[in-house]
């Protein structure tokens, strides 16, 4: 938790994080689970937080890269009228809305949004300069990996989009359909996005990774203090520095660095 540093910040925030697990460890098949739940997730969210209950100017959600590689979905809430515990329960119950969201959507419907973003995975660059940025982005990631691992991996946007390739949806992309071969059935999407927000995102799993970021207003300070040394609370450098010590660590290497023979 922390106080907004400005005498005249009349807004509060929130951020939920919650974490899926290193992108290793997840791989290209969990990484593309994730994107297209973070996909459907922000019109979602956006439609019930910010239109429908008017709790603030900004409301977002989106998947995101924490602290190593660990990956997970984010939904942030900006408001000026509604402190943070309550933003962070109006996004808790839009949670448990957005499951049966997603347990509502048809197959097709499901498989349309993977569509979208196998294109966006696959569009070609139109510029020499966009060209070289891609390719040399795949280069410098690689920097940090060492020797064994120095072969950037150019085809990684081909093969996470493979991942979201399901039999009966046409791309855009033309070329890529003709080459590209689907991996499952639009129903095994669908288990596959609904298994992974069961186990990691609903608030009744116990694999479940959270952690919420508290900002308030310099009128509600009071509500801030009041937290001050209250378990389960971190309201400081130092109390987030002693919790690190005693958390486990997960593979840093990114989910596109095959492991050696």
């Amino acid at each position: 938790e922390e106080v907004a540093h400005s005498e005249s910040e009349e807004n509060h925030a929130v951020e939920v994080i919650l974490q899926v697990g290193s992108e290793h460890e997840l791989g290209y098949e969990g990484i593309g689970i994730l994107e297209l739940i973070g996909q459907i997730a922000y019109n979602s969210a956006y439609n019930q937080l910010r239109t429908k209950e008017q709790l603030g100017y900004i409301v977002s959600c989106f998947t995101r890269k924490t602290a190593g590689s660990a990956v997970g979905l984010s939904v942030i809430v900006q408001s000026s009228t509604t402190k943070p515990i309550e933003l962070e329960e109006r996004v808790e119950a839009w949670l448990e809305t957005f499951r049966q969201e997603l347990a509502d959507m048809s197959p097709n419907d499901l498989a349309n949004e993977a569509a979208a973003i196998v294109a966006q995975l696959l569009e070609r660059n139109m510029k020499l300069g966009d060209e070289i940025a891609t390719a040399w982005g795949s280069v410098v990631s690689t920097s940090t990996q060492g020797s064994f691992y120095s072969k950037p991996a150019f085809d990684r946007h081909r093969l996470l989009a493979d991942v979201l390739t399901v039999e009966g949806v046409i791309t855009e992309d033309e070329e890529s359909c003709v080459e590209k071969k689907p991996i499952k059935s639009a129903s095994n999407l669908k288990k596959e996005v609904l298994k992974m927000f069961d186990n990691h995102i609903a608030a009744s799993s116990d694999k479940r990774r959270a952690i919420v970021v508290r900002v308030y207003s310099k009128k509600a300070e009071d509500d801030y203090k009041h937290n001050i040394g209250r378990a389960g609370y971190l309201s400081s450098f130092e109390d987030v520095r002693q919790v690190k010590q005693f958390l486990s660590v997960w593979p840093t290497a990114p989910y596109w660095l095959k492991t050696k023979e």
